[in-house]
Protein backbone atom coordinates (compact mmCIF):
# COMPACT_ATOMS: atom_id res chain seq x y z
CA UNK A 1 0.00 0.00 0.00
CA UNK A 2 2.62 2.50 0.83
CA UNK A 3 4.45 1.31 -2.27
CA UNK A 4 1.19 2.76 -4.34
CA UNK A 5 1.11 5.93 -2.44
CA UNK A 6 4.51 6.54 -3.43
CA UNK A 7 3.91 5.57 -7.12
CA UNK A 8 1.05 8.06 -7.19
CA UNK A 9 2.64 10.68 -5.29
CA UNK A 10 5.26 10.58 -7.55
CA UNK A 11 2.98 10.78 -10.76
CA UNK A 12 1.17 13.83 -8.74
CA UNK A 13 4.55 15.38 -8.36
CA UNK A 14 5.31 15.13 -12.22
CA UNK A 15 1.42 16.05 -13.63
CA UNK A 16 2.22 19.38 -11.12
CA UNK A 17 5.75 20.13 -12.67
CA UNK A 18 4.21 19.91 -15.68
CA UNK A 19 1.51 21.81 -14.93
CA UNK A 20 3.28 24.63 -13.52
CA UNK A 21 6.19 24.22 -16.31
CA UNK A 22 3.84 24.91 -19.50
CA UNK A 23 1.38 27.23 -21.18
CA UNK A 24 -1.68 27.23 -19.90
CA UNK A 25 -3.69 30.14 -20.52
CA UNK A 26 -6.44 28.65 -22.93
CA UNK A 27 -5.39 30.98 -25.93
CA UNK A 28 -4.75 30.39 -29.14
CA UNK A 29 -6.56 27.36 -30.72
CA UNK A 30 -6.48 29.05 -33.98
CA UNK A 31 -3.48 31.26 -35.43
CA UNK A 32 -4.00 35.00 -33.63
CA UNK A 33 -5.19 37.78 -35.99
CA UNK A 34 -4.01 41.54 -35.21
CA UNK A 35 -2.38 44.35 -36.10
CA UNK A 36 1.35 45.37 -35.39
CA UNK A 37 3.03 48.76 -35.67
CA UNK A 38 6.65 47.41 -36.63
CA UNK A 39 6.41 47.25 -40.18
CA UNK A 40 5.27 50.18 -41.14
CA UNK A 41 5.75 52.86 -38.29
CA UNK A 42 8.98 51.42 -36.53
CA UNK A 43 9.63 53.82 -33.34
CA UNK A 44 7.34 56.14 -34.70
CA UNK A 45 4.36 55.54 -32.40
CA UNK A 46 2.12 56.96 -30.05
CA UNK A 47 -1.22 57.51 -28.55
CA UNK A 48 -2.64 59.12 -31.29
CA UNK A 49 -1.51 56.49 -33.91
CA UNK A 50 -3.25 53.76 -31.58
CA UNK A 51 -6.09 55.25 -30.86
CA UNK A 52 -7.18 56.43 -34.61
CA UNK A 53 -6.41 52.53 -35.66
CA UNK A 54 -8.64 51.10 -32.49
CA UNK A 55 -11.10 53.59 -34.38
CA UNK A 56 -10.18 52.20 -37.89
CA UNK A 57 -11.08 48.48 -36.37
CA UNK A 58 -14.38 49.26 -35.87
CA UNK A 59 -15.46 50.80 -39.02
CA UNK A 60 -13.21 48.96 -41.81
CA UNK A 61 -14.73 45.31 -41.25
CA UNK A 62 -11.58 43.99 -39.64
CA UNK A 63 -13.35 43.15 -36.75
CA UNK A 64 -15.73 41.18 -38.45
CA UNK A 65 -13.03 39.46 -40.51
CA UNK A 66 -12.15 38.19 -37.13
CA UNK A 67 -8.97 40.65 -35.86
CA UNK A 68 -8.31 41.17 -32.50
CA UNK A 69 -4.96 42.23 -31.25
CA UNK A 70 -4.08 45.95 -31.17
CA UNK A 71 -0.37 45.31 -30.75
CA UNK A 72 2.25 48.02 -29.93
CA UNK A 73 5.53 47.26 -31.00
CA UNK A 74 9.21 48.79 -29.96
CA UNK A 75 9.72 52.12 -28.51
CA UNK A 76 6.79 52.30 -26.39
CA UNK A 77 8.87 52.38 -23.19
CA UNK A 78 11.02 54.73 -21.63
CA UNK A 79 12.85 53.90 -18.57
CA UNK A 80 12.05 51.96 -15.41
CA UNK A 81 11.64 53.13 -12.02
CA UNK A 82 14.68 53.26 -9.88
CA UNK A 83 12.83 51.71 -6.69
CA UNK A 84 9.63 49.83 -7.75
CA UNK A 85 11.87 48.97 -11.25
CA UNK A 86 8.93 48.72 -12.95
CA UNK A 87 8.88 50.04 -16.72
CA UNK A 88 7.71 53.08 -17.22
CA UNK A 89 5.85 54.05 -21.03
CA UNK A 90 7.30 57.31 -22.75
CA UNK A 91 5.26 60.37 -21.66
CA UNK A 92 5.68 62.30 -24.60
CA UNK A 93 4.31 59.59 -27.12
CA UNK A 94 1.66 58.14 -24.53
CA UNK A 95 1.08 61.02 -21.83
CA UNK A 96 -2.41 59.03 -21.09
CA UNK A 97 -0.36 55.85 -20.26
CA UNK A 98 -0.93 52.59 -21.33
CA UNK A 99 -3.78 51.06 -19.31
CA UNK A 100 -5.58 53.80 -21.22
CA UNK A 101 -5.30 52.44 -24.22
CA UNK A 102 -6.20 48.92 -22.65
CA UNK A 103 -9.38 50.37 -21.51
CA UNK A 104 -10.13 51.97 -24.75
CA UNK A 105 -9.03 49.10 -26.78
CA UNK A 106 -11.56 46.80 -24.17
CA UNK A 107 -14.38 49.41 -24.74
CA UNK A 108 -14.20 48.86 -28.77
CA UNK A 109 -14.05 45.27 -28.48
CA UNK A 110 -10.16 44.45 -29.55
CA UNK A 111 -7.34 43.61 -27.05
CA UNK A 112 -4.35 45.22 -26.68
CA UNK A 113 -0.56 43.95 -26.79
CA UNK A 114 2.68 45.14 -25.67
CA UNK A 115 6.46 44.14 -26.90
CA UNK A 116 9.36 43.62 -24.96
CA UNK A 117 12.65 41.75 -25.08
CA UNK A 118 14.38 38.62 -23.25
CA UNK A 119 17.46 40.75 -23.44
CA UNK A 120 18.93 43.56 -21.70
CA UNK A 121 17.47 45.99 -23.97
CA UNK A 122 14.97 45.22 -27.00
CA UNK A 123 16.30 45.62 -30.69
CA UNK A 124 15.53 49.56 -30.48
CA UNK A 125 17.91 50.06 -27.08
CA UNK A 126 14.73 50.51 -24.82
CA UNK A 127 15.06 48.47 -21.34
CA UNK A 128 14.48 44.82 -21.65
CA UNK A 129 12.38 42.57 -19.71
CA UNK A 130 15.75 40.23 -18.57
CA UNK A 131 15.83 40.17 -14.76
CA UNK A 132 12.74 41.77 -14.79
CA UNK A 133 10.31 39.30 -15.95
CA UNK A 134 8.11 39.22 -12.52
CA UNK A 135 7.76 42.90 -12.58
CA UNK A 136 6.59 43.14 -15.88
CA UNK A 137 4.23 40.39 -15.68
CA UNK A 138 2.60 41.87 -12.83
CA UNK A 139 2.06 45.61 -14.58
CA UNK A 140 0.96 43.71 -18.00
CA UNK A 141 -1.60 42.42 -15.75
CA UNK A 142 -2.43 46.03 -14.26
CA UNK A 143 -2.75 47.41 -16.93
CA UNK A 144 -5.22 44.80 -18.90
CA UNK A 145 -2.61 43.52 -20.97
CA UNK A 146 -3.50 40.62 -23.15
CA UNK A 147 -0.84 40.23 -25.66
CA UNK A 148 3.31 40.47 -25.09
CA UNK A 149 5.52 40.26 -27.95
CA UNK A 150 8.72 38.81 -27.01
CA UNK A 151 11.57 39.36 -28.62
CA UNK A 152 15.41 38.26 -28.49
CA UNK A 153 18.02 41.23 -28.27
CA UNK A 154 21.08 41.68 -26.12
CA UNK A 155 20.38 38.36 -24.74
CA UNK A 156 24.33 37.90 -23.19
CA UNK A 157 23.87 34.54 -25.18
CA UNK A 158 21.78 33.04 -22.47
CA UNK A 159 20.34 29.88 -24.37
CA UNK A 160 16.39 30.56 -25.28
CA UNK A 161 15.69 27.65 -23.16
CA UNK A 162 16.78 29.62 -19.85
CA UNK A 163 15.16 32.81 -20.89
CA UNK A 164 11.49 32.42 -22.22
CA UNK A 165 10.62 30.01 -20.02
CA UNK A 166 10.98 32.45 -17.08
CA UNK A 167 8.56 34.96 -18.97
CA UNK A 168 6.13 32.15 -18.90
CA UNK A 169 6.49 31.34 -15.70
CA UNK A 170 5.46 35.18 -14.26
CA UNK A 171 2.62 35.31 -16.52
CA UNK A 172 0.99 31.78 -15.45
CA UNK A 173 1.56 32.99 -12.06
CA UNK A 174 -0.72 36.56 -12.76
CA UNK A 175 -3.79 34.30 -13.68
CA UNK A 176 -4.11 37.06 -16.15
CA UNK A 177 -4.32 35.32 -19.63
CA UNK A 178 -1.83 36.70 -21.77
CA UNK A 179 -1.21 35.55 -25.20
CA UNK A 180 2.78 34.85 -25.16
CA UNK A 181 4.31 35.44 -28.83
CA UNK A 182 8.17 34.46 -28.64
CA UNK A 183 9.83 36.28 -30.76
CA UNK A 184 13.13 34.22 -31.12
CA UNK A 185 14.16 34.43 -34.89
CA UNK A 186 14.02 30.01 -35.08
CA UNK A 187 17.16 29.28 -33.40
CA UNK A 188 18.04 26.25 -31.34
CA UNK A 189 15.10 24.38 -33.42
CA UNK A 190 12.82 26.41 -31.11
CA UNK A 191 9.26 24.60 -32.78
CA UNK A 192 10.51 21.08 -30.82
CA UNK A 193 9.93 22.85 -27.39
CA UNK A 194 8.04 26.30 -28.32
CA UNK A 195 4.70 24.25 -27.05
CA UNK A 196 5.59 24.12 -23.71
CA UNK A 197 6.31 28.01 -23.57
CA UNK A 198 4.58 30.08 -25.65
CA UNK A 199 1.27 30.37 -27.77
CA UNK A 200 3.63 30.91 -30.83
CA UNK A 201 6.52 31.42 -31.83
CA UNK A 202 9.03 33.06 -34.73
CA UNK A 203 10.44 29.95 -37.19
CA UNK A 204 12.83 32.43 -39.05
CA UNK A 205 14.32 36.29 -39.15
CA UNK A 206 12.65 39.38 -40.02
CA UNK A 207 10.69 39.63 -42.94
CA UNK A 208 11.15 42.60 -45.63
CA UNK A 209 8.55 44.22 -48.09
CA UNK A 210 9.84 42.40 -50.89
CA UNK A 211 9.20 39.29 -52.79
CA UNK A 212 11.82 36.83 -52.20
CA UNK A 213 12.50 38.08 -48.90
CA UNK A 214 8.93 36.73 -47.98
CA UNK A 215 9.14 33.30 -50.12
CA UNK A 216 12.45 32.65 -48.31
CA UNK A 217 10.72 33.02 -44.84
CA UNK A 218 7.83 31.47 -46.07
CA UNK A 219 10.37 28.63 -47.47
CA UNK A 220 12.30 28.31 -43.96
CA UNK A 221 8.45 27.97 -41.91
CA UNK A 222 7.96 24.82 -43.98
CA UNK A 223 10.08 22.56 -42.86
CA UNK A 224 8.47 22.73 -39.04
CA UNK A 225 4.89 22.37 -40.45
CA UNK A 226 4.67 18.56 -38.05
CA UNK A 227 5.23 21.13 -34.89
CA UNK A 228 2.03 23.67 -35.36
CA UNK A 229 -1.45 23.18 -34.19
CA UNK A 230 -4.00 24.50 -31.72
CA UNK A 231 -2.50 26.09 -28.44
CA UNK A 232 1.16 26.94 -30.00
CA UNK A 233 1.91 28.53 -33.49
CA UNK A 234 4.77 28.35 -36.20
CA UNK A 235 5.05 32.13 -36.86
CA UNK A 236 7.01 33.39 -40.29
CA UNK A 237 6.55 36.99 -38.96
CA UNK A 238 3.93 39.42 -39.67
CA UNK A 239 2.13 40.87 -42.90
CA UNK A 240 3.67 43.39 -44.91
CA UNK A 241 0.36 43.05 -47.42
CA UNK A 242 -0.24 46.88 -47.95
CA UNK A 243 3.44 48.79 -47.41
CA UNK A 244 3.81 49.27 -51.17
CA UNK A 245 6.76 46.95 -51.37
CA UNK A 246 5.31 44.24 -53.79
CA UNK A 247 2.64 44.26 -56.31
CA UNK A 248 -1.77 43.89 -55.67
CA UNK A 249 -0.99 40.19 -56.57
CA UNK A 250 2.20 39.33 -54.81
CA UNK A 251 0.77 40.60 -51.66
CA UNK A 252 -2.38 38.36 -52.33
CA UNK A 253 -0.18 35.36 -52.86
CA UNK A 254 1.41 36.72 -49.72
CA UNK A 255 -1.76 36.79 -47.92
CA UNK A 256 -2.33 32.76 -49.07
CA UNK A 257 1.07 31.35 -48.02
CA UNK A 258 -0.07 32.85 -44.75
CA UNK A 259 -3.55 31.29 -44.63
CA UNK A 260 -3.11 28.13 -45.86
CA UNK A 261 0.41 27.50 -43.47
CA UNK A 262 -1.83 28.56 -40.24
CA UNK A 263 0.48 31.35 -39.87
CA UNK A 264 -0.45 34.18 -37.32
CA UNK A 265 -2.21 37.13 -39.40
CA UNK A 266 -0.56 39.95 -37.78
CA UNK A 267 -1.50 43.09 -40.52
CA UNK A 268 1.86 45.63 -40.79
CA UNK A 269 0.61 48.40 -42.73
CA UNK A 270 -1.23 51.56 -42.00
CA UNK A 271 -4.58 50.51 -42.04
CA UNK A 272 -6.49 54.12 -41.86
CA UNK A 273 -4.97 54.98 -45.10
CA UNK A 274 -4.94 51.21 -47.28
CA UNK A 275 -6.84 51.10 -50.40
CA UNK A 276 -9.99 49.12 -51.02
CA UNK A 277 -7.99 46.42 -52.85
CA UNK A 278 -5.95 45.92 -49.75
CA UNK A 279 -8.67 45.82 -47.62
CA UNK A 280 -10.16 42.95 -49.98
CA UNK A 281 -7.35 41.14 -49.52
CA UNK A 282 -6.85 41.04 -45.44
CA UNK A 283 -10.83 40.42 -45.08
CA UNK A 284 -11.66 37.47 -47.29
CA UNK A 285 -13.61 35.24 -45.13
CA UNK A 286 -13.34 32.67 -47.37
CA UNK A 287 -9.45 32.67 -47.27
CA UNK A 288 -9.34 33.41 -43.52
CA UNK A 289 -11.57 30.67 -42.81
CA UNK A 290 -8.81 27.84 -44.34
CA UNK A 291 -6.37 29.91 -41.63
CA UNK A 292 -8.61 29.62 -39.02
CA UNK A 293 -9.91 25.92 -39.54
CA UNK A 294 -10.56 23.94 -36.56
CA UNK A 295 -8.48 21.17 -37.87
CA UNK A 296 -5.69 23.25 -37.81
CA UNK A 297 -3.50 21.13 -39.97
CA UNK A 298 -0.70 23.71 -41.02
CA UNK A 299 -0.76 23.46 -44.98
CA UNK A 300 2.28 22.72 -46.59
CA UNK A 301 4.45 23.04 -50.13
CA UNK A 302 3.36 19.45 -52.01
CA UNK A 303 4.87 20.37 -55.53
CA UNK A 304 7.69 21.86 -57.03
CA UNK A 305 7.94 22.25 -60.36
CA UNK A 306 11.06 24.27 -62.17
CA UNK A 307 10.09 25.53 -65.35
CA UNK A 308 11.87 25.53 -68.92
CA UNK A 309 13.63 29.18 -69.12
CA UNK A 310 12.35 31.31 -72.28
CA UNK A 311 14.88 31.85 -75.12
CA UNK A 312 15.03 35.49 -74.11
CA UNK A 313 15.28 34.97 -70.38
CA UNK A 314 17.28 37.40 -68.45
CA UNK A 315 17.50 36.55 -64.49
CA UNK A 316 15.30 39.24 -62.66
CA UNK A 317 16.35 41.04 -59.67
CA UNK A 318 13.70 41.79 -57.05
CA UNK A 319 13.80 43.59 -53.45
CA UNK A 320 15.30 41.64 -50.97
CA UNK A 321 17.85 40.98 -48.19
CA UNK A 322 21.54 40.35 -48.68
CA UNK A 323 23.46 37.26 -47.99
CA UNK A 324 26.82 36.09 -48.80
CA UNK A 325 27.15 33.30 -50.74
CA UNK A 326 30.02 31.35 -52.71
CA UNK A 327 31.29 33.50 -55.94
CA UNK A 328 29.73 32.12 -59.23
CA UNK A 329 29.70 35.37 -61.15
CA UNK A 330 26.43 35.56 -61.35
CA UNK A 331 24.37 39.02 -62.07
CA UNK A 332 23.17 38.54 -58.39
CA UNK A 333 26.84 39.06 -57.12
CA UNK A 334 28.04 41.90 -59.23
CA UNK A 335 27.80 45.69 -57.83
CA UNK A 336 29.02 49.60 -58.52
CA UNK A 337 29.88 51.78 -56.05
CA UNK A 338 28.92 55.44 -57.29
CA UNK A 339 30.11 58.43 -56.46
CA UNK A 340 26.97 59.81 -54.97
CA UNK A 341 27.15 57.12 -52.29
CA UNK A 342 24.92 54.64 -53.41
CA UNK A 343 25.77 50.89 -54.43
CA UNK A 344 23.78 49.28 -56.50
CA UNK A 345 23.24 45.67 -57.89
CA UNK A 346 23.96 45.01 -61.55
CA UNK A 347 23.65 48.43 -62.32
CA UNK A 348 20.10 48.00 -61.58
CA UNK A 349 17.46 50.15 -60.08
CA UNK A 350 18.31 48.37 -57.15
CA UNK A 351 19.95 49.76 -54.53
CA UNK A 352 21.25 48.94 -50.79
CA UNK A 353 19.61 50.11 -47.68
CA UNK A 354 18.59 50.53 -44.54
CA UNK A 355 15.56 49.23 -43.82
CA UNK A 356 13.10 52.08 -43.00
CA UNK A 357 16.41 54.34 -41.18
CA UNK A 358 16.18 52.38 -38.08
CA UNK A 359 18.89 53.24 -35.80
CA UNK A 360 20.12 50.18 -34.30
CA UNK A 361 21.30 46.98 -35.98
CA UNK A 362 19.63 45.44 -38.38
CA UNK A 363 19.71 43.25 -41.58
CA UNK A 364 20.65 45.01 -45.13
CA UNK A 365 18.89 44.74 -47.97
CA UNK A 366 18.22 46.04 -51.83
CA UNK A 367 15.32 48.37 -52.41
CA UNK A 368 14.64 50.72 -55.74
CA UNK A 369 17.01 53.21 -55.99
CA UNK A 370 15.43 56.86 -54.81
CA UNK A 371 18.40 59.06 -53.75
CA UNK A 372 16.96 62.20 -55.45
CA UNK A 373 13.69 62.39 -53.09
CA UNK A 374 14.60 63.44 -49.95
CA UNK A 375 10.98 63.28 -48.53
CA UNK A 376 12.88 59.96 -47.88
CA UNK A 377 13.38 58.76 -44.01
CA UNK A 378 16.97 60.53 -43.27
CA UNK A 379 16.74 62.29 -46.59
CA UNK A 380 17.34 58.96 -48.49
CA UNK A 381 20.51 58.57 -46.41
CA UNK A 382 19.54 55.31 -45.85
CA UNK A 383 20.88 54.47 -49.48
CA UNK A 384 23.96 55.77 -49.02
CA UNK A 385 27.67 54.44 -48.21
CA UNK A 386 31.17 55.28 -47.63
CA UNK A 387 33.52 52.34 -48.87
CA UNK A 388 37.24 52.86 -47.07
CA UNK A 389 39.71 51.43 -49.40
CA UNK A 390 42.46 51.32 -46.84
CA UNK A 391 40.26 49.63 -43.82
CA UNK A 392 37.80 48.19 -46.56
CA UNK A 393 34.96 48.65 -44.25
CA UNK A 394 31.73 49.65 -45.63
CA UNK A 395 30.34 52.71 -43.50
CA UNK A 396 26.94 54.11 -43.66
CA UNK A 397 26.22 58.03 -44.13
CA UNK A 398 23.10 57.66 -41.98
CA UNK A 399 25.26 56.36 -39.18
CA UNK A 400 29.15 56.63 -39.73
CA UNK A 401 29.95 54.78 -36.41
CA UNK A 402 27.77 51.77 -38.68
CA UNK A 403 29.32 49.41 -40.64
CA UNK A 404 28.33 46.53 -43.15
CA UNK A 405 29.09 43.40 -41.28
CA UNK A 406 28.00 39.88 -41.38
CA UNK A 407 25.78 38.68 -39.21
CA UNK A 408 26.99 37.04 -36.19
CA UNK A 409 30.28 37.20 -37.97
CA UNK A 410 29.25 33.95 -40.05
CA UNK A 411 25.80 35.15 -42.09
CA UNK A 412 24.48 34.22 -44.31
CA UNK A 413 22.60 37.75 -43.66
CA UNK A 414 24.09 41.03 -44.16
CA UNK A 415 23.65 43.35 -41.81
CA UNK A 416 24.88 47.08 -39.89
CA UNK A 417 26.93 46.84 -36.50
CA UNK A 418 29.02 49.17 -34.54
CA UNK A 419 32.60 49.55 -36.76
CA UNK A 420 35.49 48.12 -35.74
CA UNK A 421 38.45 48.00 -38.33
CA UNK A 422 39.77 44.24 -36.09
CA UNK A 423 36.21 42.69 -37.28
CA UNK A 424 37.04 40.30 -40.18
CA UNK A 425 33.85 40.00 -41.14
CA UNK A 426 33.16 43.78 -41.70
CA UNK A 427 36.46 43.61 -44.08
CA UNK A 428 34.87 43.85 -47.87
CA UNK A 429 37.24 43.64 -50.91
CA UNK A 430 35.81 45.25 -54.23
CA UNK A 431 36.77 44.22 -56.98
CA UNK A 432 36.45 46.75 -60.19
CA UNK A 433 36.76 44.23 -62.61
CA UNK A 434 34.44 41.49 -61.76
CA UNK A 435 32.30 43.93 -59.50
CA UNK A 436 32.07 41.59 -56.82
CA UNK A 437 32.36 42.55 -52.55
CA UNK A 438 34.07 39.58 -50.93
CA UNK A 439 34.51 39.03 -47.32
CA UNK A 440 36.05 35.84 -46.12
CA UNK A 441 36.31 34.49 -49.48
CA UNK A 442 32.63 35.13 -49.95
CA UNK A 443 30.84 37.47 -52.28
CA UNK A 444 27.92 39.91 -51.00
CA UNK A 445 25.32 38.51 -53.37
CA UNK A 446 21.21 39.43 -53.77
CA UNK A 447 18.48 36.78 -54.11
CA UNK A 448 17.31 36.02 -57.78
CA UNK A 449 13.94 35.06 -58.90
CA UNK A 450 13.12 31.44 -58.71
CA UNK A 451 11.48 29.88 -61.82
CA UNK A 452 9.16 27.52 -60.45
CA UNK A 453 5.77 27.10 -59.49
CA UNK A 454 4.27 25.37 -56.34
CA UNK A 455 1.46 23.81 -55.08
CA UNK A 456 0.59 23.90 -51.25
CA UNK A 457 -1.80 21.83 -49.93
CA UNK A 458 -3.74 21.59 -46.15
CA UNK A 459 -6.76 19.01 -44.85
CA UNK A 460 -10.18 20.37 -43.77
CA UNK A 461 -12.17 19.38 -41.11
CA UNK A 462 -15.34 19.25 -43.61
CA UNK A 463 -13.11 16.86 -45.19
CA UNK A 464 -12.50 19.28 -47.97
CA UNK A 465 -8.86 19.84 -49.13
CA UNK A 466 -7.11 23.75 -49.36
CA UNK A 467 -5.32 24.00 -52.26
CA UNK A 468 -2.85 26.96 -53.13
CA UNK A 469 -1.29 27.17 -56.69
CA UNK A 470 1.81 29.46 -56.80
CA UNK A 471 3.50 30.63 -60.14
CA UNK A 472 7.26 32.16 -58.30
CA UNK A 473 8.43 32.70 -61.90
CA UNK A 474 9.27 35.71 -63.96
CA UNK A 475 7.02 34.95 -66.46
CA UNK A 476 3.47 33.30 -67.35
CA UNK A 477 3.37 29.36 -66.63
CA UNK A 478 1.00 26.92 -66.28
CA UNK A 479 0.18 25.35 -62.16
CA UNK A 480 -1.26 21.79 -62.49
CA UNK A 481 -1.95 19.21 -59.75
CA UNK A 482 -3.53 15.36 -59.73
CA UNK A 483 -6.12 14.46 -57.19
CA UNK A 484 -3.27 11.96 -56.39
CA UNK A 485 -0.69 14.62 -55.62
CA UNK A 486 -3.49 15.95 -53.33
CA UNK A 487 -4.34 12.15 -52.01
CA UNK A 488 -7.48 11.08 -53.15
CA UNK A 489 -8.55 8.42 -55.88
CA UNK A 490 -11.42 9.49 -56.54
CA UNK A 491 -12.21 10.28 -60.27
CA UNK A 492 -13.63 13.71 -59.65
CA UNK A 493 -13.94 16.73 -57.54
CA UNK A 494 -15.48 19.54 -57.25
CA UNK A 495 -13.88 22.98 -56.70
CA UNK A 496 -14.05 26.54 -55.12
CA UNK A 497 -12.26 29.83 -56.23
CA UNK A 498 -11.72 31.45 -52.78
CA UNK A 499 -10.42 34.47 -53.61
CA UNK A 500 -12.83 35.30 -56.41
CA UNK A 501 -15.80 33.30 -53.96
CA UNK A 502 -17.19 31.24 -56.86
CA UNK A 503 -17.71 27.60 -57.71
CA UNK A 504 -15.66 26.70 -60.75
CA UNK A 505 -17.19 23.05 -60.90
CA UNK A 506 -16.27 19.78 -61.25
CA UNK A 507 -13.22 18.37 -62.88
CA UNK A 508 -11.87 15.01 -63.50
CA UNK A 509 -8.18 13.50 -62.50
CA UNK A 510 -6.61 16.92 -62.35
CA UNK A 511 -7.22 20.90 -62.11
CA UNK A 512 -4.71 23.08 -64.29
CA UNK A 513 -4.68 27.20 -65.00
CA UNK A 514 -2.50 29.68 -66.54
CA UNK A 515 -1.27 32.01 -64.01
CA UNK A 516 0.98 35.56 -64.16
CA UNK A 517 3.92 35.95 -62.75
CA UNK A 518 3.81 35.89 -58.81
CA UNK A 519 0.15 35.29 -58.87
CA UNK A 520 -1.82 32.67 -57.31
CA UNK A 521 -4.76 30.62 -57.37
CA UNK A 522 -6.47 29.68 -53.71
CA UNK A 523 -8.92 26.56 -54.04
CA UNK A 524 -11.27 24.95 -51.82
CA UNK A 525 -11.58 20.96 -53.07
CA UNK A 526 -14.04 18.38 -52.54
CA UNK A 527 -13.67 14.81 -53.82
CA UNK A 528 -16.68 13.56 -55.13
CA UNK A 529 -18.03 9.57 -54.90
CA UNK A 530 -18.72 8.04 -57.60
CA UNK A 531 -22.49 7.31 -58.40
CA UNK A 532 -22.67 3.79 -59.22
CA UNK A 533 -20.57 3.02 -55.99
CA UNK A 534 -23.43 4.65 -53.77
CA UNK A 535 -25.79 2.93 -55.49
CA UNK A 536 -24.07 -0.28 -54.68
CA UNK A 537 -23.59 0.67 -51.08
CA UNK A 538 -27.55 1.73 -50.27
CA UNK A 539 -28.45 -1.88 -51.87
CA UNK A 540 -26.82 -3.64 -50.08
CA UNK A 541 -27.61 -1.69 -46.86
CA UNK A 542 -30.98 -1.73 -47.35
CA UNK A 543 -31.44 -5.89 -48.05
CA UNK A 544 -29.34 -5.88 -44.49
CA UNK A 545 -31.00 -6.04 -41.23
CA UNK A 546 -32.44 -3.04 -38.80
CA UNK A 547 -29.28 -2.73 -36.80
CA UNK A 548 -27.90 -1.86 -40.35
CA UNK A 549 -30.56 0.42 -41.40
CA UNK A 550 -29.27 2.00 -38.13
CA UNK A 551 -25.91 2.39 -39.51
CA UNK A 552 -27.24 4.17 -42.64
CA UNK A 553 -28.81 7.16 -40.52
CA UNK A 554 -25.75 7.28 -38.49
CA UNK A 555 -23.56 7.54 -41.64
CA UNK A 556 -26.39 9.88 -43.34
CA UNK A 557 -26.00 12.26 -40.24
CA UNK A 558 -21.60 11.67 -40.45
CA UNK A 559 -22.26 12.51 -44.21
CA UNK A 560 -24.40 15.36 -43.71
CA UNK A 561 -21.85 16.86 -40.85
CA UNK A 562 -19.06 16.71 -43.66
CA UNK A 563 -20.84 18.84 -46.14
CA UNK A 564 -21.44 21.38 -43.71
CA UNK A 565 -25.29 20.65 -43.31
CA UNK A 566 -24.56 19.94 -39.52
CA UNK A 567 -22.38 22.60 -37.23
CA UNK A 568 -20.17 20.76 -34.89
CA UNK A 569 -20.11 22.59 -31.70
CA UNK A 570 -16.05 23.33 -31.94
CA UNK A 571 -17.17 25.23 -35.01
CA UNK A 572 -18.74 27.40 -33.10
CA UNK A 573 -16.19 27.74 -30.70
CA UNK A 574 -13.18 28.97 -33.09
CA UNK A 575 -12.44 32.12 -31.12
CA UNK A 576 -14.45 31.35 -28.00
CA UNK A 577 -11.30 32.16 -25.78
CA UNK A 578 -10.35 35.66 -27.11
CA UNK A 579 -14.28 37.04 -27.40
CA UNK A 580 -14.46 35.49 -23.67
CA UNK A 581 -11.39 37.37 -23.08
CA UNK A 582 -12.69 40.66 -23.95
CA UNK A 583 -15.69 40.34 -22.35
CA UNK A 584 -13.86 39.43 -19.30
CA UNK A 585 -11.80 42.48 -20.15
CA UNK A 586 -14.79 44.65 -20.39
CA UNK A 587 -16.21 43.19 -16.95
CA UNK A 588 -12.71 43.89 -14.83
CA UNK A 589 -13.52 48.04 -17.00
CA UNK A 590 -16.69 48.75 -14.94
CA UNK A 591 -15.41 46.81 -11.68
Amino acid sequence: MKHMESILETFFLIFLFKKISSLNNGLGRTPQMGWNTWNKFGCNINEELIIETIDTFNKSGLIEAGYRYINLDDCWQKERDNITRKIKPDPIAFPNGIKYLADYAHSKGLLLGLYSDAGNFTCAGRPGSLGYEKEDAEIYKEWGIDYLKYDNCYNNNIPSKDRYPKMRDELNKTGHPIFYSICQWGEEEIPKWGKDVGNSWRTTGDISDAWNSMLKIIDQNDQWYNYSGPGGWNDPDMLEVGNGGMSLIEYKTHFGLWSITKAPLIIGCDITTMTEDIKKILTNSEVIAINQDPLAEQGRKIKKTFLPLPDDYEPVLYESELEITNCSGIVEQKWYINSDGSIQNNNESLCMEIPNCVDYDTKIKTSWCHLRDKSYCSESKNQQWIYNSTTKQIKSQMDTKKCLDVYKQIGPSVQTFDCDENIQSQKWEYNEIDHTLKTNEKCLSSLESQEITEVWKSNLKDGAYAVLLVNRASFKANVEITWNEIGFNNKKAKIRDLWEKKDLGEFEDKYSINLEKHDSQFLKVWPIEDDNDNLIMIVGIVAGSAVVISVILVLAFYLKMKKGKVKDKNDVIDNINEDKLIESRKTEQSI
